[in-house]
């Protein structure tokens, strides 16, 4: 048996996120290492149910403002 691990920046989760892919492809592993305090959040919000396209505007609204 493997074990899946996967290491997540803000970055990477955009590039999910434009190219039209569902988070649940990102978050489909068994541990994750967060290289930032961003993707750290952005899990949090996954997890409690936010949907993919609000964490997209949560997260260009932090990189406007």
């Amino acid at each position: 048996m493997s074990f899946n691990k996967r290491f997540v920046d803000k970055e990477r989760i955009l590039e999910i996120l434009n190219e039209k892919e569902p988070l649940s492809k990102l978050f489909s592993a068994d541990a994750y290492i967060f290289l930032d305090d961003i993707s750290s959040k952005v899990f949090d919000l996954y997890v409690n149910g936010t949907s993919d396209k609000d964490i997209e505007k949560i997260i260009k609204n932090g990189q406007n403002g």
